[in-house]
């Protein structure tokens, strides 16, 4: 016996074998060990005479079994169609015969698998028979785990605008007509401050392609504001008015402009600005800046529901409150040993 059908012996078939063993592998095309617990006929197993024998071993998983045989003296025969072999097989000692079993079912091949082993046993004893596959009949999917995340929106492009003493970025300038769908949006890309007579007061000019906006500053006693702003020669104003501390910036998500006539606006979208002012001896940084001021109100949705809110608990309250003071207790009592009480309905 050659090392490769030790081989064979030794792995597939895990029992006490010697030289003289007599090997047949019954091979069908296709067969999984789902086949194997699965397959019925009527209430029964496809393989009543296989699970009848006492003496086996199972392998649940082997790949490619028949590769080796390659390269050994192993006799080949074929299943035909009528249920008899191509070749007969005559039990040798150290022998190997493949049975190649094609068409029909299950169930008719554990039938001849039987009789076949039956009638080799009887004349060979020492024999080991295997049931194995070319291929297997049921495919297993490999699981293959992926985390799921949104694509990272890129991050919008903002604008720097600076100039001596003031520095401002904004992501978008819109402008047009004040109740239009959509406005037309410009590019604000330069900053120029305008020389004036007062040190108090700062005018600074953004120019772009096709547009131009002047923001006029005004520093009051430790703060600055806006008093005006101009978009293409024309006055805008604000609802709000703009009064910071001299040390912050101002900041808003859509700082909104309207012409006198409310029939036309400018929006700057993300928008900071700051100007500054130098004192004497100090130098100013104009490259970052202070902590912001938001463009929101003291008395926001949020604010009013929640004093909306305590408003009807106040009210429940004070009813409750008023109900329980109106509580009168008795101030006189039945005496069993005296005169009956008499309360009359003024009381």
């Amino acid at each position: 016996m050659t090392c490769r059908r030790a081989k064979v012996k030794e792995v597939m078939v895990p029992v006490q074998i010697d030289e003289n063993t007599f090997t047949v592998v019954f091979a069908e095309e296709r067969l999984s060990a789902e086949d194997l617990s699965q397959c019925k006929l009527k209430t029964q197993t496809c393989f009543k005479n296989l699970q009848k024998l006492e003496r086996k071993s199972y392998l649940p998983s082997v790949e490619e079994p028949l590769s080796v045989l390659e390269g050994s003296n192993a006799q080949s025969v074929q299943l035909l169609a009528d249920g008899t072999l191509s070749e007969r097989v005559v039990p040798q000692a150290g022998g190997i015969v493949v049975v190649n079993l094609s068409g029909g079912d299950f169930a008719s091949h554990d039938a001849i698998i039987d009789a076949l082993y039956t009638r080799l046993r009887n004349a060979h004893p020492n024999i080991v028979a295997i049931y194995t596959a070319k291929t297997p009949s049921f495919s297993y999917s490999r699981l293959v785990r992926k985390t799921r995340q949104t694509e990272p929106e890129p991050e919008p492009t903002r604008e720097v605008l600076s100039t001596d003493g003031f520095l401002m970025v904004y992501e978008q300038f819109k402008f047009g007509q004040a109740d239009a769908a959509e406005l037309t949006t410009a590019k604000l890309d330069r900053a120029a401050k305008i020389e004036n007579a007062t040190t108090d007061s700062m005018q600074i000019r953004l120019t772009g392609a096709g547009a131009q906006v002047d923001l006029f500053f005004l520093q009051t006693q430790g703060s600055w504001e806006i008093t005006g702003v101009w978009f293409d020669n024309q006055e805008y104003y604000l609802r709000h008015r703009v009064h910071v501390n001299q040390h912050f910036s101002y900041s808003c998500n859509s700082w909104e402009y309207y012409s006198y006539d409310l029939q036309k606006k400018i929006v700057f979208e993300e928008v900071q600005l700051q100007p500054f002012w130098s004192t004497e001896g100090e130098t100013v940084p104009t490259n970052r800046f202070g902590d912001a001021w938001y463009c929101v109100g003291f008395t926001s949705g949020g604010i009013l529901s929640g004093l909306f809110l305590i408003l009807i608990f106040i009210i429940i309250g004070s009813y409750g409150i008023a109900w329980m003071m109106d509580i009168r207790t008795m101030d006189r009592f039945d005496d069993p040993k005296g005169k009956t009480i008499t309360v009359n309905a003024a009381e």
